[in-house]
């Protein structure tokens, strides 16, 4: 029997609170984020080849993370991750398929993005131990890096997850990197695939070294039967 996510969207809709704002949902993740940024790039002086290299390397941690997080919670039933299954599985992915990934309104932004207070969580959680062990056992420097890049990979995240959701006719689709990481989130989306293929959201690191990868061209999808839409 093919999935109404039609059916579905009306149902969430109807359950999200009249006070909600999309524009505030987005503000106050990206404040957040800057703020972190600025105050961490403050105290770094005089930083030498092996602290700048904390940066790039806290971000492919955090491209790691969302790869980990995303296989192993998102898409599968867990103690642990019940809540993020249900947020991203029962909702998300009910919300947009294969052929209806675009967002409609700002209040549609609430099942694209994540929740606001999960930034406060990861920087209590991950990123303020990882500055105290690195402050303590190495610099001021390479802890502000690792703090830099593990937030702008959060929101690097957010934004690249936010594009992919675009209307049609968005600078995604005349991008042609951004194209094609958007068509490999798209097919991530599909039913059958989405427990199993394409769980990087940003750069498909850990879909290429892990072999989860999984590719069809444009011209080819469009050509899938919607038989599940």
């Amino acid at each position: 029997m093919a999935f109404d996510h039609l059916a579905f969207r009306n149902r969430y809709r109807a359950a999200v609170s009249p006070r909600y704002s999309g524009w505030l949902h987005m503000f106050s993740v990206a404040l957040t984020a800057a703020v972190v940024i600025a105050a961490a790039l403050y105290t770094i002086s005089a930083a030498t080849l092996a602290e700048w290299l904390c940066l790039p390397l806290s971000m492919l941690l955090v491209n790691w993370g969302e790869y980990v997080a995303h296989r192993w919670l998102g898409h599968r039933k867990t103690r642990i991750g019940r809540l993020f299954y249900k947020r991203h599985t029962g909702d998300h992915h009910s919300f947009f398929v294969e052929n209806a990934m675009p967002y409609e309104s700002t209040r549609d932004w609430r099942v694209v993005l994540f929740p606001a207070w999960l930034i406060w969580v990861f920087l209590l959680c991950l990123i303020t131990p990882g500055v105290l062990l690195l402050n303590a056992l190495w610099s001021v420097n390479a802890a502000a890096f690792y703090a830099t890049g593990a937030i702008g990979g959060y929101l690097f995240y957010e934004v690249m997850h936010f594009c992919y959701h675009l209307p049609a006719g968005s600078f995604m689709e005349r991008t042609p990197v951004l194209k094609q990481l958007q068509h490999l989130h798209r097919l991530h989306h599909r039913r059958d695939l989405m427990a199993a293929r394409n769980f990087n959201i940003t750069l498909p690191i850990f879909d290429v070294l892990l072999g989860t990868l999984y590719w069809e061209s444009p011209q080819t999808a469009s050509l899938a039967p919607e038989s599940e839409q």
